[in-house]
Formats: structure tokens, C-alpha cells, sequence
């Protein structure tokens, strides 16, 4: 088995399926703020899975638990980060001690993707990919997508590598009904 260390952001929630499909074949470690839903994920893969329970928007915490991590496990040679647009500084201190990974940024609907890279340090070691979470059109509606879309479209993204991937449609402020 050729175990990379992963770190997932937001892997409790949405891309829980993410995490445990990648704990099956690598060492993930996943960063999250529910204790509930953080053990459940870490279950299905106990010997691959590794927690840590922090609020990314605490900068001195999350800096600190990463370099815990890395200490524990090694470098990350990949990142996941559902990271929101309210983080302060959570992108980039995930940057700054993942100087040699492939990262994964997953964007929110209405996000500027050009703005969030234009606002972020990327070394040259690093490689910055984004994904971007739209809505699919049903012939009368937008809704916005499925966990299980998200999962496809998140593991689709870490299998090529696009520089920029989106998942469904963007629509405009104001577009989306329901």
C-alpha cells in the first residue's frame, strides 16, 4: 500500500465519503469541529484515519495542530480544503505547512475563483488546484447539488488534474430557487 499523508479539511460533512475513500488506500488526516461526526468518519478506517478537532478560524490553534501533525505523520504530499470565504487566514496557514502538496481548494458557489488564488502565497513547490461547488439545472429549476454529486465531482477532480474544475453551474446571486 503506498501511503501519501492527505489532509482533508471539511472532511466530516459533505466529503466524508471523500475521506473514507482515500483512508482506504492512504494515511489521511481529516480537520473538523464536531466530535460526533469526527469519530464517525475516523470508524470506518481507525488504522488510516487520524482526527484533529479544531476550528480552523483559529489561526494559533490550527497552526500549531498542523505542525503536530506533520511531526506525527510526515509531510502532506495532498490537501482538501473546504474551506469558507469567512476563514481569515485558514487557506493560507494550510499553505504554509503544506510546502510540497497538491492542493485541492473546493470553492463555494459564490466565490471568485481568480480573487481567492490572487489572494493566496503559492510556493513553487506547491501545486493549487480549485474546484468549484455550482447548482444543476432540472429543465425548470436550479437546486444545488447532492452530497453524492459533490463526492463525484471532488473525486473526479483529485484523479486529473485540472486546474480548474466545476462541479455543475454557477448562477448568479438571486438565481437559485429553493
Amino acid at each position: 500500500m503506498n501511503q501519501k499523508h492527505i489532509l482533508i479539511v471539511g472532511g466530516t460533512g459533505m466529503l466524508a465519503e471523500v475521506t473514507s475513500c482515500l483512508a482506504s488506500e492512504h494515511l489521511v488526516t481529516v480537520i473538523g469541529r464536531d466530535p460526533e461526526r469526527m469519530a464517525k468518519v475516523v470508524r470506518r478506517n481507525p488504522e488510516t484515519c487520524h482526527s484533529l478537532l479544531v476550528d480552523y478560524r483559529n489561526e494559533q490553534d490550527l497552526s500549531i495542530g498542523l505542525q503536530e501533525l506533520i511531526k506525527r505523520y510526515g509531510p502532506f504530499k495532498q490537501v482538501i480544503a473546504w474551506i469558507h470565504r469567512d476563514s481569515g487566514k485558514a487557506m493560507q496557514i494550510i499553505l504554509n505547512h503544506s510546502s510540497h502538496a497538491d492542493v485541492l481548494h473546493i470553492l463555494g458557489s459564490q466565490a471568485n475563483s481568480e480573487q481567492e488564488k490572487r489572494s493566496l502565497y503559492i510556493n513553487e513547490q506547491q501545486t493549487y488546484r480549485q474546484v468549484q461547488l455550482g447548482a444543476k439545472y432540472d429543465g425548470e429549476n436550479f437546486r444545488w447539488l447532492t452530497h453524492e454529486e459533490i463526492v463525484h465531482g471532488v473525486i473526479d477532480a483529485i484523479e486529473h488534474s485540472f486546474d480548474y474544475q466545476l462541479i455543475g453551474q454557477l448562477v448568479k446571486k438571486g438565481g437559485m430557487n429553493g
